[in-house]
């Protein structure tokens, strides 16, 4: 095969970028020799000539190089294992897509099947192990590369015959699952990371313990809080990776968690959450603490950047807090269960922070059962493999195995006494309901959780002309949210007039609302717990009260499913007598082993066997995604508002000419807008009088303009209608 001639006395790998300088600044200390070998070829193919032409904007637009490059890792890489050189191949292959199933590689058309030698890749072969033998002397091992096609022929041959084995003769298993997202992730961090800060990586900043002991410190004092602190603190073990904190809701779980979790000096705290209204609560409090001494970061889709600051800078904090690369990380169950099971790009940069952090799971019997066990096994190897600290916590926590240790001391359940559950008979339905809230909510602050918006909204309705009422559920936008709960928060402490609160499930678990009397259609038991959690939060000396009462809204077994089933036995315990708190761990404990003896089962096993890592992440996202056909829609805050979003974006269109930058600045105001936007069934959207429109420029993303008659910032889109003035429309859960 003919040699290209050298066209070029330096090789570029990114523009204005040397080659080797990027390979260096990639490499790390901790890299295992698999990871530097994988790093060191990852781009290799970048030497031929057309991509050096590509790269300095001249002629042609060949930017093609992973394949190639994972061939000559292929030919040259010293590990011997088969199975690590095989992750070794498909890291290079897949480092700027996404990560297919590992078997399609087998497949006579593709990477190591019959005809690999077939690429038109493979032509330029000769062509860049001769301009990296110029490169030799940074790289050693550039000097000796073999770029025989016949050995490649043997080399795709016999990994094609290893992977026509897989079910057979050996599988693959969950620790291969791990071994080979490890190895991927530190490609895809390493690679970013230096293509957008031009330097290795740089070393964590130190998360000062004292100023979160000296805040806990300055806390009024509370002996039931202080009691709890001092046991989790005193239970510190620095040989141990995983535990629990089984508490009581209230106890102050997370500043303890993360005072607990800075005793280990890891580089960084993943903190995951449920919902995006407690992660911001959670972020507000962590980054009043500490102010700006460390890089402190909220990650959720909808998460903005705040500063107003060039696109390079823009670039650079997106990358930080999309990687979860700030000393704390405040985020989303969601995007840990994605970094964990998913086959993205952008997924697997965040499993890479694994490595050295303390990861807290906060009520984490959020965490969807049909795939718990799958996610606790992997929790255990990455503890192994990456010495990742796993802490999770709840008042609710799901039966746990013996490799986790408890903190707290569960004694605390025992002495509780804020609050007791009680069965409400309702005699005739929803009437009953009304008239008990109404006696009750004329003395005592009041919540009333419900399984569907359309049912708070009704109820809300019924109540608002004759109390305080408020509302909060799912059809709200962010913004309203928030500022409900503020509004609710500041009234509970004049405490001048009564509040009553008519809430979906989205009050469960972290607001720090605090009320006398709660009543809560029936659910699963984790969920009624939750709702009691809000109720004498605060350890007054008159107990409260918490009504359980039978369905209402006419879908809770519907919505709830499995779950339901199970908890209807344990309803029957109620109705003979009530509850106090200092049994409700008895009846948590009963409830999870049900779940795990009836429901828990391992929900990927099959496709871990075969690495289908995109089937894996497909099936988690099915799982994870509402059942019912939503599409996003922003609430126009104030006529003209999406007028001005369009002519922003259109500027930048018009005189942004580099298309990351152009994709930078206009996700900057996706992401503020989503702020104002509810994911609303299409159905209803269907029933709307108001016509939905458009946003120029943003595909997919449609407004309702201001004032319109379909949202209101008190209970937010309109599920319930009168059926005097119009039709009643299907509820769904929140």
């Amino acid at each position: 095969m003919k040699i290209g001639s050298i066209l070029y006395k330096e090789f570029l790998s990114h523009p204005n970028k040397p080659y080797i300088e990027h390979i260096k600044n990639m490499l790390d200390k901790d890299d295992t020799p698999l990871e530097r070998e994988v790093k060191i070829f990852h781009d290799l193919a970048k030497l031929k000539n057309n991509f050096q032409d590509y790269i300095r904007g001249q002629k042609g637009k060949d930017k093609n190089h992973s394949l190639l490059s994972a061939y000559l890792f292929l030919l040259n890489s010293n590990s011997k294992d088969t199975k690590d050189t095989l992750f070794g191949f498909l890291s290079i292959v897949s480092h700027h897509g996404n990560i297919p199933n590992i078997l399609t590689l087998k497949q006579d058309n593709t990477f190591v099947g019959k005809h690999c030698y077939d690429s038109k890749e493979l032509k330029f072969i000769d062509e860049v192990v001769a301009n990296a033998k110029q490169l030799s002397p940074d790289v050693p091992i550039y000097k000796q590369l073999n770029h025989s096609i016949e050995l490649l022929k043997e080399k795709c041959d016999e990994y094609r015959q290893y992977l026509l084995g897989i079910g057979f003769s050996e599988t693959f298993s969950y620790k291969d699952f791990v071994d080979f997202k490890k190895l991927y992730a530190s490609l895809i961090y390493s690679d970013k990371y230096e293509a957008i800060f031009n330097q290795p990586k740089e070393s964590h900043k130190k998360i000062p313990k004292t100023t979160l002991s000296e805040f806990i410190n300055n806390l009024s004092f509370h002996e039931s809080r202080n009691k709890f602190r001092e046991k989790v603190l005193s239970n510190f073990d620095n040989n141990h990776k995983l535990f629990t904190i089984t508490a009581p809701t209230g106890y102050g779980k997370t500043l303890t968690a993360l005072e607990f979790a800075l005793k280990f000096n890891k580089q960084k705290i993943i903190f995951a959450l449920p919902f995006t209204s407690i992660i911001d609560q959670t972020y507000q409090i962590v980054k009043n603490i500490f102010n700006d001494d460390i890089d402190i970061f909220k990650i959720h889709h909808k998460s903005t950047i705040n500063e107003n600051i060039d696109e390079d800078r823009y670039s650079k904090i997106k990358f930080l807090m999309n990687s979860f690369s700030g000393e704390i990380n405040i985020t989303t169950h969601y995007q840990i269960i994605f970094a964990l099971f998913g086959n993205s790009n952008k997924d697997n940069i965040k499993f890479n922070q694994f490595k050295n952090a303390v990861v807290i799971i906060d009520e984490v019997q959020a965490i969807p059962y049909q795939f718990r066990a799958d996610f606790i096994k992997l929790c255990e190897i990455i503890s192994k493999k990456m010495g990742t600290i796993f802490i999770f916590m709840s008042a609710t926590m799901p039966i746990m195995n013996d490799n986790f240790k408890e903190l707290s001391d569960l004694g605390y359940f025992n002495n509780q006494n804020r609050y007791i559950l009680k069965w409400l008979h309702l005699e005739d339905n929803q009437n009953t309901l009304i008239k008990e809230i109404k006696k009750v909510a004329k003395t005592k602050h009041t919540l009333c959780v419900v399984n569907t918006i359309k049912k708070a909204q009704e109820l809300y309705l019924k109540f608002k002309d004759d109390f305080e009422c408020y509302c909060l559920n799912g059809y709200m936008t962010d913004i309203d949210k928030q500022r409900t709960i503020k509004t609710i928060k500041d009234r509970l402490k004049q405490n001048d007039k009564k509040v009553l609160l008519i809430s979906t499930q989205s009050i469960e678990a972290g607001v720090d609302l605090d009320f006398e009397v709660g009543f809560r259609e029936v659910a699963p038991i984790s969920s009624i717990i939750q709702t009691a959690g809000r109720v004498n939060r605060n350890f007054s000396s008159n107990q409260g009260v918490v009504y359980i009462f039978d369905d209402i809204c006419g879908y809770s077994d519907a919505l709830y499913g499995d779950m339901q089933l199970i908890s209807k036995n344990m309803f029957d315990l109620l109705k003979d007598k009530p509850i106090q708190e200092s049994e409700i761990l008895n009846l948590s404990d009963l409830y999870f082993k049900k779940i795990k003896n009836q429901l828990e089962r391992f929900y990927i096993e099959k496709e871990i066997e075969k690495l289908e890592f995109e089937t894996i992440s497909n099936k988690i996202e099915n799982l994870m995604q509402d059942k019912i056909n939503t599409k996003l829609i922003i609430i126009e805050p104030y006529s003209g508002f999406i007028k001005e979003i369009e002519d922003k974006i259109k500027l930048i269109k018009d005189n942004l000419q580099d298309k990351f930058k152009q994709k930078d600045q206009i996700e900057k105001i996706v992401k503020y807008i989503l702020q104002y936007s509810v994911n609303v069934s299409i159905n209803d959207i269907k029933s709307f009088g108001t016509r939905v429109e458009k946003v120029k420029f943003l595909n997919e993303i449609f407004y309702l303009p201001a004032g319109a008659n379909e949202y209101s910032k008190e209970f937010g889109i309109r599920k319930y209608k009168d059926k005097k003035n119009g039709k009643n429309y299907k509820s769904i859960n929140i």
